[in-house]
């Protein structure tokens, strides 16, 4: 793989050509090959309402009190300017809408239209904890809320028509995000997430979608003060706190680009070089694109790829089965362990929006991998269960499958020394949500508070996060859930 040429300056503020190069390391992600989009249902069928009763003649209307509607009318369409992007992103300035909770402490921001099939209008590119506000990326815009009050603490509109894409993660306080029109998301700017300003915008190289109903992303990434864009099989990486552009690259002529994931001081690059050469696992420098670590692996098939770069994991799958191979900081093989079917659909896949950087249900503490079941149906009930399953990524062997859990999904929030935290999504009419620990020897879940009915299933395809005694909930779609963010106070549960 020939080295990557470093890039010119970006310009802050401003917009910067791209200049394609070759691929010797690249730093990043790049637009995903392997997606379970879902089909969103159509909507029911249903004629146009009968035409309304016509009224009785009205008498004349004087000249004075033509001009005081009219005045009215202005009064309330220039109310209704100013109000329209409050509405639209959730909340007035400093007093987002609240749902009525069983604690005074608990709060939620209800989606504008929760009941549409239109799945893409209120999707989430990422979420964020900075302090003590919570932060959701969403299609038209960047919403914040104080987490101990429920106040919207400020709110960004997309730069562009829509946004389309964001870091997964913040470093020290910023972010970044993709925007771009309905056909083509080709810009990034940096946020700073405490202020909610926009510190640099620079044009990325993307691919603009075929389709009119059909939009393709970038694959965007953070690690070590950068953010990395990958668009095809086009790598970039950017400063995060200035938008410059460091370098970018592409594979080689035979190659292209399976898959990537990043993580702090890392990045690896999957290969598919079925077109004359042997597929590849490679470890890249992330401050320069080059490649430190070469590694051959077997053949890859469309739906593999990495599960993470810390630890380094290739998944694969093998019929009705997963297989998935661990690998060490220097490219070397620690272990290799095959399961019956696990959960790896991306909780965020949305039909017709490609490239995403899918987010999985698995979680990751030392040598331990907790891994879901694929979802069952639960005879008799409108749910479906899972079971978590904890591996040694030292040996590959099964530790153990959860017990204690109700019969619903899991959602994981965190796994620490003491086991996994994750919250049972429960449903609205008979389970209500429960935070539970797994048991790190054995996996016996452990109740920690149950949540209010009304939030069941809002955390089945969601970003879950525990916050000082709290659970904030954000989906990542409307499908399942009512809620854009749900914050409910376990700590008199």
């Amino acid at each position: 793989m020939s080295e990557p040429r470093p890039g010119g300056p970006g310009e802050r503020n401003g917009y910067s050509s791209p200049h394609r190069q070759p691929f010797t390391a690249a730093n990043g992600s790049t637009a995903s090959h392997r997606h379970n989009p879902h089909e969103p249902a159509a909507p029911p069928p249903g004629g146009p309402p009968p035409p309304p009763p016509q009224p009785p003649p009205r008498p004349a209307i004087r000249p004075r009190t033509v001009a005081l509607i009219a005045g009215v009318a202005a009064v309330l369409l220039l109310v209704g300017a100013a109000t329209a992007y409050y509405v639209s992103i959730g909340g007035t300035p400093g007093r987002g809408p609240r749902a009525t909770a069983a604690r005074p402490s608990d709060w939620a921001v209800p989606f504008p239209d929760a009941d549409s099939t239109d799945y893409t209008s209120a999707m989430a590119f990422a979420s964020w904890l900075n302090g003590g506000t919570v932060i959701r990326v969403q299609k038209d815009g960047i919403l914040a809320y104080d987490l101990s009050t429920g106040r919207r603490a400020w709110g960004v509109p997309a730069p562009g028509a829509q946004l389309c894409g964001a870091t997964q993660e913040l470093q020290q306080g910023r972010g970044a995000i993709a925007y771009g029109s309905a056909s083509v998301c080709d810009h990034l700017a940096g946020l700073d997430t405490a202020t909610g300003r926009i510190r640099w915008r620079t044009k990325i190289p993307a691919e603009r979608s075929r389709l009119s109903n059909d939009l393709t992303v970038p694959r965007v990434m953070s690690t070590n003060g950068l953010v990395v864009t990958g668009s095809g099989d086009v790598l970039t990486g950017y400063g995060l706190a200035d938008g410059r552009r460091r370098w970018k690259a592409s594979p080689p002529g035979e190659c292209r680009l399976q898959d990537a994931a990043a993580a702090p001081g890392r990045l690896a690059v999957l290969l598919d070089c079925s077109g004359g050469g042997r597929d590849e696992l490679r470890l890249l420098d992330p401050e320069t694109g080059r490649t430190r670590v070469r590694v051959a692996v077997a053949k890859l098939r469309l739906m593999d790829g990495l599960l993470s770069a810390e630890p380094i994991i290739v998944h694969r799958d093998v019929g009705d089965r997963n297989a998935f191979t661990v690998f060490d900081g220097d490219g070397a093989k620690v272990s290799a362990f095959t399961t019956d079917r696990i959960d790896l659909l991306a909780m965020n896949s949305v039909a017709f929006v490609r490239g995403m950087l899918p987010r999985r249900r698995y979680a990751v503490h030392g040598d331990r991998l907790y891994l879901a079941t694929f979802p069952q149906e639960v005879p008799r009930r409108l749910r479906s269960r899972n079971r978590a399953l904890a591996f040694d990524l030292r040996t590959g062997e099964r530790v153990w499958e959860s017990s204690g859990t109700h019969d619903t999904i899991l959602t994981y929030i965190r796994a620490d020394g003491e086991g996994l935290l994750a919250l049972e999504t429960g449903d609205w009419r008979a389970l209500a949500p429960r935070l539970v620990r797994l048991d790190a020897a054995t996996g016996r879940a452990s109740p920690v508070a149950v949540l209010p009915q009304k939030y069941g299933t809002e955390a089945d395809k969601a970003q879950v996060f525990e916050y000082d005694g709290a659970v904030v909930i954000v989906p990542w779609t409307t499908a399942g859930a009512k809620n854009a963010v749900t914050y409910v106070d376990t700590r008199g549960s």
